[in-house]
């Protein structure tokens, strides 16, 4: 069974630019290969700009015999998938990819790194620190 996620980030108008991940997307999983592979802004560009991906890392291919390198597995290389999706707030946000069956969202913020949101459970509010996901990391680890 899928663990289904979104990943973005945050453009500077505080809209949310991100994408559906189909496969994998508890943190123990994602959090090591956001932190590890996508710790810039415009790393995190390049990873969304395909759009809607199956898996964010895997060597598989949609032909089941092939191997690559470990990468995303996009649904455009199959021949269809859906761009970036661009909500107007995170609270948008969280509603959108709940509504798509995510349990997690991951948004990334340029001065502070990786944030995790369990979609499962109601926005925390704006006062609540938010721990950085390297830390978090550390603790499901």
């Amino acid at each position: 069974m899928s663990t289904r996620s979104a990943i973005g980030y945050k453009l500077p108008s505080g809209r949310i630019k991100a994408v559906y991940c189909h496969w994998d997307g508890y943190p123990k999983h994602h959090l090591p290969i956001l932190i590890e592979h996508y710790n810039t802004l415009d790393k995190v560009k390049a990873l969304i700009k395909p759009g809607f991906m199956s898996s964010l890392r895997t060597e598989e291919v949609w032909c089941r015999d092939a191997k690559r390198d470990p990468q995303p597995l996009y649904y455009h290389e199959r021949g269809d998938g859906d761009p970036p999706q661009v909500s107007a707030s995170l609270k948008a946000a969280h509603k959108w990819w709940d509504n798509w069956c995510c349990e997690h969202m991951y948004i990334f913020e340029p001065d502070i790194g990786w944030l995790h949101y369990d979609l499962r459970k109601p926005l925390p509010t704006e006062t609540l620190q938010f721990k950085k996901l390297n830390e978090l990391l550390s603790s499901v680890l």
